[in-house]
């Protein structure tokens, strides 16, 4: 008997930055994520002898993420520089080099500024224009809880992605998103239906969501449908991706983006191998241990 090939995904057309991420899973069998967060004291010895000393900042925050972008670009669907790491005018230099970097040698990387911005009006807007227009970032991601005047100027550039921290993996985000409102609903669901709903207007919106917070993921693709969904806090924060990730596939058995940053960038240094050896030794345990979760 002939054996029959399992179709391919079938994703309908969505706003770009979905598009962009959906194109990237099936190119890659690949759910990981890159966390790009730049440690000065952290980043290895040999990248400031290469630039010619520790002085030179913005070459080497520059050096440091160009390798392990280069190691691991075809294991992930996305890149999250934390600007907050890219400090004073050397850091941005090197924000803006990193962005550029990632355009040119791998573009079907997701660019994502994992700023968690949360402004509003003009000042928004002045941060829209720079993510989105001076960095030419894909995404952002964005603290919704200050309402949708702090979400919109990010929202209507139609060609962009905005991710919004729902429900977020840090100790203490339940007392506030946990808040029990008078329909029954805990806070943060009432900002997960809104942003889907009433907010997306232009199909651009996707949340974050929380691995150590499972009891949270339950039916929520029956909320989001085939939204992406970024789920934060798997690996040191605790959260599983063995208990997580089967329940939060999509319709095309994909549907997540899984990130890591500090298991990645500063990985234990095995003998015989390099710091972006060991880089991608990580983003490739990650990449597999999501993939088996996915099997299951």
């Amino acid at each position: 008997m002939e054996s029959i090939e399992p179709a391919e995904p079938y994703y309908p057309p969505a706003a770009p930055g979905i598009e962009k991420i959906r194109n990237r899973w099936i190119e890659i069998d690949s759910m990981a994520g890159l966390g790009i967060d730049p440690d000065l004291e952290r980043i290895p010895a040999e990248i400031w002898e290469e630039v010619g000393g520790a002085e030179n900042v913005a070459d080497g925050i520059t050096l440091f993420a160009k390798g392990i972008i280069d190691a691991t670009a075809d294991l992930v669907v996305d890149m999250k520089p934390n600007p907050v790491f890219f400090k004073g005018s050397a850091g941005r230099l090197a924000l803006a080099n990193t962005f550029a970097y990632m355009k040119e040698k791998h573009p079907g990387v997701l660019r994502v500024c994992d700023g968690k911005f949360a402004e509003v009006g003009h000042s928004a807007e002045k941060i829209a224009d720079e993510i989105f227009g001076d960095l030419d970032a894909d995404a952002v991601l964005l603290n919704p809880y200050l309402g949708f005047d702090a979400i919109e100027p990010f929202a209507k550039w139609k060609d962009k992605l905005v991710i919004l921290c729902v429900n977020t993996s840090n100790p203490s985000a339940a007392q506030i998103q946990n808040l029990p409102l008078t329909d029954g609903n805990p806070l943060w669901k009432h900002i997960l239906l809104e942003s889907m709903q009433s907010w997306n207007y232009n199909g651009n919106i996707i949340p974050v969501m929380s691995a150590t917070h499972p009891d949270n993921l339950i039916g929520i693709r029956d909320i989001v449908g085939d939204t992406p969904i970024l789920l934060a806090g798997v690996g040191s924060q605790g959260g599983s991706v063995d208990e997580t990730v089967p329940g939060c596939l999509d319709s095309q058995g994909y549907g997540l983006m899984i990130g890591a940053s500090r298991a990645v960038l500063y990985p234990d240094v095995q003998a015989g191998e390099t710091a972006i050896h060991a880089s991608r030794r990580a983003a490739l345990t990650l990449r597999d241990n999501i993939n088996l979760a996915k099997a299951a």
